[in-house]
């Protein structure tokens, strides 16, 4: 059985490591935009009940 090198065993640790922050960031891109897009169905919402609002009014 050949025995990998302290090195080379760090290199692939670091690898590994760099993959799984590669994918929590992908995660948190995803959630970026799903809550961008939330924001804006919310601002859309506002505005609507703010038109509504000032109709009332007058």
């Amino acid at each position: 059985m050949k025995h990998e090198s302290p090195e080379a065993r760090l290199i692939r640790e670091q690898e590994r490591y760099i993959r799984v922050l590669e994918e929590q960031l992908d995660v948190c891109k995803e959630q970026l935009k799903a809550q961008e897009l939330l924001i804006e169905e919310q601002n859309q919402a506002l505005a609507l009940f703010a038109e509504a609002f000032r109709e009332e009014g007058e």
